[in-house]
């Protein structure tokens, strides 16, 4: 799963950039001609470099965090979509429309993601590594670029506050939801599930 995430990253991220044109500044025939005009030595140089800033990266916290969100956004998403699929029947037109928020943030948190590279320290960039929706997908973007062991701290404890909430609310939807299959839903009889007293 982590290696189908690495490669589709800048396959979407190229195809974002096809999509919506290059940067106006881009200038595709300077870029053939520098491409075409490589040096040998200063690709050895440049290669020498990237090496370097690789191994500068603090990879005792990337590596951990890493997996630790990458656990916390599944087990998150995952209560989610249980509790989804829970109360779902044989229209399947019902479920699209159910998990359409839930996909939601999935995607704004990669677009997020991509400005997160360019201004790790924006706004936007520190308080969607911070929410517990984006921060699976925005903050390990960001870890690269050195940010506060508070934001990250912050950020792992509200991801796992919002796992444990959401595990308890998809318990209390599984368990009326998967009585009742067969029956149309809405997120009105979601929320009396989850607050009924037992």
């Amino acid at each position: 799963q982590i290696s189908v995430w690495a490669v589709l990253i800048p396959v979407i991220r190229l195809g974002v950039a096809l999509a919506f044109g290059a940067p106006s500044n881009f200038d595709f025939a300077a870029t053939n001609a520098a491409t075409a005009q490589l040096n040998p030595d200063n690709m050895s140089a440049q290669f020498g470099q990237v090496m370097h800033e690789i191994s500068a990266l603090d990879w005792w916290l990337i590596l951990p965090c890493f997996l630790l969100y990458f656990i916390g956004g599944y087990v998150m998403y995952a209560s989610l979509f249980a509790a989804v699929g829970s109360a779902m029947g044989d229209d399947l037109s019902e479920g699209q429309s159910l998990t359409i928020p839930i996909t939601l943030p999935i995607v704004i948190a990669f677009y997020i993601m991509f400005v997160a590279v360019r201004a790790p320290q924006s706004n936007l960039a520190v308080w969607s590594s911070i929410f517990p929706l984006f921060s699976p997908i925005v903050m390990p973007a960001r870890l690269a670029f050195h940010p506060p062991l508070w934001q990250v701290g912050l950020s792992l404890l509200s991801l796992a506050a919002t796992c444990y909430f959401f595990i308890w609310m998809s318990g209390r939807i599984y368990r009326v939801g998967i009585l009742m299959y067969g029956k149309k839903f809405t997120f009105r009889e979601f929320g009396k599930w989850i607050f009924s007293k037992d």
